[in-house]
Order: C-alpha cells, then sequence, then structure tokens
C-alpha cells in the first residue's frame, strides 16, 4: 500500500510539475531569442560606430562613446545619451558654420562691389578682377557644397539616433515581458 501510494505521488507530482517545466523550456527559448537579439543589436551598433567615425572625423569623444557600445546593454544607455549631446553640439556647430558663411558672403558683396569701382577707374586691371571674381564664385559654390555635406551629416545622424532609440525600446520591452514571465513562474511555483 505504501509503493501505492508513493506512485500516485509521482503521478501527481509529474503532472504537477509538467507545465512547470515546459514554461521553463520557454523561458529558456525566450532567452537564447534574446541573446540572438542582443548579438544582432550589437552587430548593428558596430556599424553605427563605424557611421559616426566617418562623419565625425575630428570628434575623438564620439568615437570613444560609439566604441563604449560594444562593451554591453548598460553601457548602450549612456551612449545613446552621448551621441544625443554630440549631435546637438554638431547641429550647434553647423548653426555657427552657417552665421559664418553669411558673414562672409556679405564680405564676398562687399568685395564684389569694391570691384566693380575698381573696374570703373582701373581699365587696365580688368583681367585680374575677372579671375578673383571667378575665384570668389567658386568659393561661394565650395560653401554650398559644405552646406549640403553638413545637412547630409545632421540627416545620417538623426536616423541613427532615431534608429538607436528603436532599438534600446524594442530590447528593453523584451528585458520587461522577460522579468514578467519570470516573475509569473516564480509566483507559480510551491514556496
Amino acid at each position: 500500500m505504501s509503493q501505492e501510494l508513493k506512485d500516485l505521488l509521482r503521478s501527481v507530482l509529474k503532472e504537477e510539475l509538467q507545465p512547470v517545466h515546459e514554461r521553463l523550456d520557454r523561458v529558456e527559448r525566450t532567452q537564447q531569442e534574446l541573446q540572438r537579439g542582443q548579438k544582432a543589436l550589437e552587430a548593428s551598433v558596430a556599424q553605427i560606430q563605424q557611421d559616426v567615425a566617418q562623419l565625425q572625423a575630428g570628434q575623438r569623444a564620439l568615437q570613444q562613446d560609439v566604441a563604449e557600445l560594444q562593451a554591453g546593454q548598460r553601457a548602450l544607455e549612456s551612449t545613446v545619451a552621448q551621441i544625443q549631446k554630440d549631435v546637438t553640439q554638431l547641429q550647434a556647430g553647423q548653426q555657427a558654420l552657417q552665421q559664418d558663411v553669411a558673414k562672409l558672403q556679405i564680405g564676398q558683396q562687399k568685395l564684389e562691389n569694391e570691384m566693380a569701382d575698381m573696374k570703373q577707374s582701373l581699365g587696365n586691371v580688368e583681367r585680374t578682377q575677372e579671375k578673383i571674381l571667378e575665384e570668389l564664385r567658386i568659393s561661394k559654390n565650395n560653401q554650398a557644397l559644405m552646406l549640403n555635406d553638413l545637412t547630409y551629416m545632421k540627416k545620417s545622424i538623426d536616423l541613427t539616433v532615431s534608429y538607436l532609440e528603436r532599438r534600446s525600446d524594442i530590447m528593453y520591452d523584451m528585458m520587461i515581458e522577460h522579468e514578467k514571465e519570470i516573475l509569473n513562474l516564480k509566483s507559480r511555483l510551491p514556496n
């Protein structure tokens, strides 16, 4: 009779623990999926690091922050904040450059006016003045190209920051769901 009671108890325990084992298997699969997602995220972060280094070759601090992205999930939050700060600094630098370009254009206009006056009074230097005007036009075109490059850099950095924020939000959501599942399993286990 004692053997029957043992068999019955084993049978009941097996039935009761079966859902727990199944849940633990699901938790393990979810954890593996999270690890794969983290590896994919780390690979994406490495690509972002390379892009930011190309866009901001002169900004050593940003390169260090991007390199720290590879250190792990916790370093990702502080690095994203640093990237956002650097983007703000780059935007401020771009505005300052646009102001400098505007000043240069005003100075260029004054110079063109002075050259026009010189042309009226000094007919023998007309060819030299035309060369100077051509160089100023080239300079103006170069300034426009620089503004286009800066605009492209800003867009690229904005896209990079947006992508990092989306990936970070997804990762946090997955971590929260994982923690909820673990807490749910713990609450169902007997003390």
